[in-house]
Protein backbone atom coordinates (compact mmCIF):
# COMPACT_ATOMS: atom_id res chain seq x y z
CA UNK A 1 0.00 0.00 0.00
CA UNK A 2 3.34 2.24 0.77
CA UNK A 3 4.57 1.81 -2.62
CA UNK A 4 1.50 2.14 -4.41
CA UNK A 5 1.21 5.51 -2.56
CA UNK A 6 4.44 6.32 -3.20
CA UNK A 7 4.26 5.54 -7.52
CA UNK A 8 0.70 7.30 -7.31
CA UNK A 9 2.37 10.31 -5.74
CA UNK A 10 5.12 10.15 -8.36
CA UNK A 11 3.38 10.17 -10.74
CA UNK A 12 0.93 12.73 -9.87
CA UNK A 13 4.19 14.87 -9.55
CA UNK A 14 5.01 14.10 -13.24
CA UNK A 15 1.47 14.78 -14.50
CA UNK A 16 2.49 18.44 -12.66
CA UNK A 17 5.34 18.92 -13.78
CA UNK A 18 4.47 17.95 -17.49
CA UNK A 19 1.21 20.41 -17.33
CA UNK A 20 3.44 23.07 -16.06
CA UNK A 21 5.92 23.31 -18.82
CA UNK A 22 2.92 22.80 -21.43
CA UNK A 23 1.55 25.86 -19.60
CA UNK A 24 4.58 27.81 -19.64
CA UNK A 25 5.08 27.01 -23.14
CA UNK A 26 1.69 28.00 -23.96
CA UNK A 27 1.62 31.64 -22.10
CA UNK A 28 5.05 31.89 -24.26
CA UNK A 29 3.45 30.91 -27.59
CA UNK A 30 0.38 33.05 -26.59
CA UNK A 31 2.77 36.23 -25.35
CA UNK A 32 4.58 36.05 -28.67
CA UNK A 33 1.45 36.01 -30.83
CA UNK A 34 -0.02 38.85 -28.41
CA UNK A 35 3.53 40.59 -29.80
CA UNK A 36 3.23 39.75 -33.24
CA UNK A 37 -0.21 41.69 -32.92
CA UNK A 38 0.50 44.92 -31.26
CA UNK A 39 0.54 48.16 -33.21
CA UNK A 40 3.63 48.94 -34.98
CA UNK A 41 5.72 52.09 -33.05
CA UNK A 42 5.10 54.10 -36.49
CA UNK A 43 1.51 54.02 -36.04
CA UNK A 44 -0.77 56.78 -35.15
CA UNK A 45 0.14 58.10 -31.62
CA UNK A 46 -0.25 60.47 -29.23
CA UNK A 47 3.30 60.12 -27.52
CA UNK A 48 5.61 57.62 -29.71
CA UNK A 49 7.39 55.68 -26.39
CA UNK A 50 10.15 54.20 -28.88
CA UNK A 51 10.68 50.51 -29.61
CA UNK A 52 12.43 50.34 -26.40
CA UNK A 53 9.80 51.33 -24.14
CA UNK A 54 7.67 48.56 -26.31
CA UNK A 55 10.22 46.48 -25.75
CA UNK A 56 10.65 47.14 -21.89
CA UNK A 57 6.24 46.77 -21.70
CA UNK A 58 6.31 43.40 -23.28
CA UNK A 59 9.09 42.42 -20.85
CA UNK A 60 8.03 43.36 -18.07
CA UNK A 61 4.49 42.19 -19.01
CA UNK A 62 5.96 39.03 -19.89
CA UNK A 63 7.83 38.86 -16.24
CA UNK A 64 4.50 40.00 -14.41
CA UNK A 65 3.03 37.09 -15.78
CA UNK A 66 5.57 34.92 -14.98
CA UNK A 67 5.38 35.77 -11.81
CA UNK A 68 1.63 35.60 -11.44
CA UNK A 69 1.85 32.01 -12.73
CA UNK A 70 4.64 31.15 -9.94
CA UNK A 71 2.44 32.48 -7.58
CA UNK A 72 -0.28 30.59 -8.73
CA UNK A 73 1.63 27.39 -8.55
CA UNK A 74 3.49 28.08 -5.25
CA UNK A 75 -0.30 28.41 -3.73
CA UNK A 76 -1.82 25.27 -5.51
CA UNK A 77 1.32 23.57 -4.20
CA UNK A 78 0.47 24.53 -0.62
CA UNK A 79 -2.64 23.87 -0.85
CA UNK A 80 -1.89 20.64 -2.01
CA UNK A 81 0.75 19.95 1.32
CA UNK A 82 -2.06 20.77 2.96
CA UNK A 83 -4.40 18.12 1.89
CA UNK A 84 -1.54 15.86 2.33
CA UNK A 85 -1.27 16.54 5.68
CA UNK A 86 -5.24 16.23 6.75
CA UNK A 87 -4.47 13.12 4.91
CA UNK A 88 -1.30 12.09 6.78
CA UNK A 89 -2.86 13.13 9.92
CA UNK A 90 -6.23 11.24 8.64
CA UNK A 91 -4.87 7.98 8.38
CA UNK A 92 -2.40 8.66 11.77
CA UNK A 93 -5.68 8.69 13.34
CA UNK A 94 -7.65 6.02 12.12
CA UNK A 95 -4.22 3.36 12.47
CA UNK A 96 -4.24 4.77 16.13
CA UNK A 97 -7.63 3.86 16.83
CA UNK A 98 -7.17 0.36 15.37
CA UNK A 99 -4.20 -0.13 17.68
CA UNK A 100 -6.51 0.85 20.25
CA UNK A 101 -9.64 -1.34 19.44
CA UNK A 102 -6.90 -4.20 19.19
CA UNK A 103 -5.41 -3.85 22.11
CA UNK A 104 -8.84 -3.66 24.02
CA UNK A 105 -9.91 -6.77 22.01
CA UNK A 106 -6.61 -8.19 23.48
CA UNK A 107 -6.93 -7.04 26.61
CA UNK A 108 -10.59 -8.86 26.95
CA UNK A 109 -9.74 -12.17 25.59
CA UNK A 110 -6.81 -11.84 28.11
CA UNK A 111 -9.20 -10.82 30.91
CA UNK A 112 -11.75 -13.51 29.71
CA UNK A 113 -9.31 -16.17 29.93
CA UNK A 114 -8.19 -15.32 33.65
CA UNK A 115 -11.70 -15.26 34.76
CA UNK A 116 -12.53 -18.48 32.63
CA UNK A 117 -9.46 -20.09 34.12
CA UNK A 118 -10.55 -18.23 38.18
CA UNK A 119 -14.25 -20.05 37.33
CA UNK A 120 -12.83 -23.71 36.90
CA UNK A 121 -10.64 -23.29 39.52
CA UNK A 122 -13.44 -22.36 42.43
CA UNK A 123 -16.15 -24.28 40.62
CA UNK A 124 -15.10 -27.66 39.99
CA UNK A 125 -17.49 -30.54 40.00
CA UNK A 126 -19.91 -28.00 38.07
CA UNK A 127 -21.49 -29.05 34.62
CA UNK A 128 -21.19 -25.27 32.98
CA UNK A 129 -18.38 -23.82 32.07
CA UNK A 130 -17.69 -20.14 31.03
CA UNK A 131 -16.47 -20.15 27.34
CA UNK A 132 -18.70 -23.26 26.18
CA UNK A 133 -21.95 -23.31 25.56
Amino acid sequence: AERLEVRKRQEEMQRREMFFEDQTYKTRELLNRLDRGLPKSDSCQIANPGPAATAWKRSHAYKQALGEDENRRLEEMKQEQQRKAELMEFKQKQEEEARTRAHQKEQRRVNNAFLDRLQNKTQPNDIYQPGYT
